[in-house]
């Protein structure tokens, strides 16, 4: 398949993460200084580099896992795209992941352009990617947890999921986004809606959803584990059950406050649940802020790696 040029962006997708990267920086001073810098460095090195590199590792296969997801998806709406480009696509897409609802992640659509991907078609598996998530976080949270809420949050997701696919295949939703793009003054953004509610109908199939958010629980699930076993090494009363719903809780925190990365908001729902179980706060600062290393800090570096090559590349490109 022959490729277009690369996409224009990727420089500013890199500021974003430097900007990103310096509020981070100042957020995690603040907790330092507040729990005691001393205490806190401490409790980190007390977890050791064995831990901190097994924790890298299995977040290394949590995106693994969600990568094979992605191209899935991808391949099931007719988009052929190299496994190892798409690859760097999907990680360089990582870089962004620190953004309300990781909506940065749709740098991808500008990255995918090369491949010939209609914008329609990757917004639809972004779309389908994060839905998935969301159910399998909160069938982690039910499961861990227990409680009619999760369930039922779980059940509504999935829902609302089977729903958009009937109305996407229905007559009377081709009809509506028709009239739309003929009447409404955003009538290329609607074709744009329009592309993707067909892909998202090839994509949206039971056996396949079913393994997806089965990825999804799978993902998230490791990175939970890392967690629990992080609160585990620092405080000997943990359960790791509870850890593992205290991870779940808090993701989905994170996701509901639309703060970038849910950046803070995450890591206090970590903070304040742990130490409401009982546990020293120096010790739960700890395990909260390794366990973010090792999993976003850990993505958006490994994302950057790949934005920078992107432009490499292009600067190759431009000067041919």
């Amino acid at each position: 398949m022959n490729s277009l040029p690369l996409a224009p962006g990727v420089d500013r997708a890199i500021r974003a993460v430097a900007l990103l990267v310096a509020a981070a920086t100042a957020l995690y001073l603040g907790l330092a200084l507040y729990v005691g810098w001393r205490e806190l460095i401490g409790a980190i090195a007390s977890l050791g580099a064995v831990a901190l590199v097994g924790g890298l590792l299995l977040a290394g296969l949590n995106y693994l896992l969600r990568f094979g997801r992605w191209h899935d998806i991808l391949r099931r709406m007719g988009q052929r795209v190299p496994l190892a480009d798409n690859l760097r696509v999907y990680v360089g897409g990582l870089a962004l992941t620190a953004t309300p609802g990781k909506l940065g992640e749709t740098i991808r659509s500008a990255l995918l352009l090369r491949w010939r991907v209609p914008v329609g078609a990757s917004l639809a598996a972004f779309f389908i990617d994060r839905l998935t998530d969301l159910i399998g976080v909160l069938l982690l949270a039910a499961l861990t947890g227990g409680g009619p809420l999760w369930w039922t949050l779980a059940g509504a997701a999935i829902a609302a999921g089977v729903a958009l696919r009937f109305a996407f295949s229905t007559r009377w939703g081709e009809a509506v986004a028709q009239w739309l793009e003929q009447h409404h003054r955003l009538a290329t953004l609607v074709a744009l809606l329009r592309s993707g509610m067909a892909q998202y109908v090839a994509a949206w199939r039971g056996s396949r959803v079913a393994a997806y958010v089965a990825i999804a629980l799978l993902a998230y699930g490791v990175q939970a584990a890392v967690f629990a076993a992080y609160v585990q090494r620092l405080w000997n009363n943990a359960d790791w059950t509870t850890s593992l719903h205290f991870f779940a809780t808090a993701t989905l925190a994170g996701a509901a406050s639309m703060i970038p990365g849910g950046l803070g908001a995450m890591e206090l729902a970590l903070i304040a649940q742990l130490a409401a179980a009982g546990m020293p706060l120096t010790s739960a600062t700890a395990a909260t802020l390794a366990v973010r290393a090792v999993t976003l800090w850990f993505a958006i570096l490994l994302g950057l790696v790949c934005l920078l090559w992107y432009r490499r590349r292009a600067a190759v490109v431009s000067n041919a």
